[in-house]
């Protein structure tokens, strides 16, 4: 059995794949159940050395709406092959900032059926084009809106989840979900904290990088039905989310290099 494994649903993600599936190793990620939603970039291309190792379980996943149901079909079918599985998108980087594993914190909260993370929501960084270069490094400017922040992804024992709320929350046979401070997590709504608290897990959510890649993922809609937003100005958009410069990240950056070279 996995100690961690991941559950996402992607569309047209081939650019960002290798650094998404990299980084969430180096913090003890072990296996990927990955759902396609109707891709036509060459993500079939990057996923296939992990497909083979079985690093990677592909999933060809042609509804809509579709996340609800892909991460159903995964806790049906793949909940005893993983102590944990944190659901989160293609654009979220879940780490510690401490540097230790996420894997080794979660050893701390085996008692909880569901750990809930914080997002840290980053901005454009002022790029209008995607930049050269990883997400990481690229985008290093995020709000401090604690709304926003409060916001949460989950990490659920997946034997021990009874329904879905949201795609950011569940609901447990036994038991609540807690956040990183082990504080249970009684807000309503479910996908918030009363505050956040991103100090020992945190998911740098990279919502907008640049305008183009925006403006892409506008035409690509929302995995989860949600009816697609309208653009912003582009002066709007450049300055959103921007109210500080975060590089905690960016201690993986070097190692996330490395990895990234020796998979090429």
């Amino acid at each position: 059995m996995n100690y961690l494994s991941v559950c996402a649903i992607y569309r047209d993600e081939a650019p960002n794949l290798r650094e998404w599936i990299e980084f969430h190793r180096l913090v003890g990620v072990e296996r990927f159940f990955l759902y396609n939603n109707n891709s036509r970039d060459g993500h079939r291309e990057v996923l296939a050395p992990y497909v083979d190792q079985g690093t990677v379980v592909l999933e060809d996943w042609p509804i809509h709406p579709a996340q609800i149901q892909a991460y159903d079909d995964c806790l049906k079918r793949r909940r005893e092959e993983s102590r944990w599985i944190a659901f989160i998108d293609l654009d979220e980087f879940l780490f510690s900032p401490t540097g230790r594993p996420v894997s080794d914190l979660l050893v701390e909260f085996e008692r909880c059926p569901g750990v809930v993370v914080n997002w840290a929501m980053f901005g454009s960084s002022g790029h209008r084009t995607r930049p050269p270069g990883l997400v990481i490094e690229n985008y290093v400017q995020r709000t401090t809106d604690s709304l926003l922040n409060s916001i949460i992804k989950s990490i659920v024992d997946p034997r021990m989840v009874r329904a879905f709320c949201r795609p950011h929350f569940f609901m447990y046979r036994d038991g609540a979900a807690v956040d990183e401070n082990h504080r249970v997590v009684t807000n309503r709504p479910p996908w918030r904290t009363d505050s956040p608290s991103f100090e020992r897990l945190r998911i740098n959510h990279y919502g907008l990088k640049s305008e183009e890649e925006y403006l892409a993922k506008l035409e690509r809609g929302h995995a989860d039905g949600l009816r697609p937003k309208s653009p912003m100005k582009t002066e709007r958009f450049l300055s959103l989310y921007g109210d500080v410069e975060d590089r905690t990240i960016l201690r993986y950056l070097p190692q996330l290099r490395s990895a990234i070279e020796q998979r090429a």
